[in-house]
């Protein structure tokens, strides 16, 4: 009798172990989880922004700093301060193209195939213009940094002296040179 329960319980316990299934999907629960991860990856990629045009031009995106709206997909590198530093995963050409006009300036310096805007006003900021000195270079073959430093507003000036002071100090110089 001792025998004849032994073999149905070894018979059920190897059928139960079998599994038409790899052994990877009849674990259960956590490999369902690591299953439908990936699935969600394509469809968070496709909802992300496009950061081209149909023109191959850079979007902007609703970021801005010191009145410089950035490109899509542009990504904070550091920050100290005045200094904002970007990168964006775009030829630099193409943010050459994007930031350039925005810039108001008389000095651009060329560096490699980069650029560098100094003292420049943004343009539409003419108002109460913060002046900025904005480097465009290239990190990469595809990799563009973005560095944005401020520059604190020039020491208010002295007030103009009036008519009166300006000749009573140049009669006090005379009677000096006398």
């Amino acid at each position: 009798m001792h025998g004849s329960l032994f073999i149905p319980l070894a018979l059920l316990l190897a059928l139960g172990g079998c599994s038409s299934k790899p052994a990877q999907e009849s674990q259960g629960g956590a490999s369902e989880a690591a299953k439908e991860q990936p699935k969600a990856e394509p469809a968070a990629r496709r909802t992300s922004p496009r950061r081209f045009d149909a023109e191959g031009r850079l979007i902007p995106s609703d970021d801005y700093i010191v009145g410089i709206r950035l490109p899509r997909g542009a990504e904070l590198y550091r920050q100290d301060g005045l200094l904002h530093v970007y990168r964006v995963r775009a030829p630099i050409g193409k943010v050459l193209a994007y930031i350039g006009p925005m810039m108001i300036t008389g000095s651009v310096e060329r560096r490699g195939k980069g650029a560098v805007y100094k003292r420049a006003s943004v343009r539409g900021a003419e108002v109460n213009p913060t002046k900025v000195d904005v480097s465009i270079l290239e990190v990469a073959s595809n990799t563009t940094r973005i560095s944005i430093m401020e520059l604190p507003p020039p020491a208010p000036r002295e007030q103009v002296p009036s008519a009166d002071r300006t000749k009573a100090a140049a009669r006090e110089s005379f009677r000096t040179l006398d």
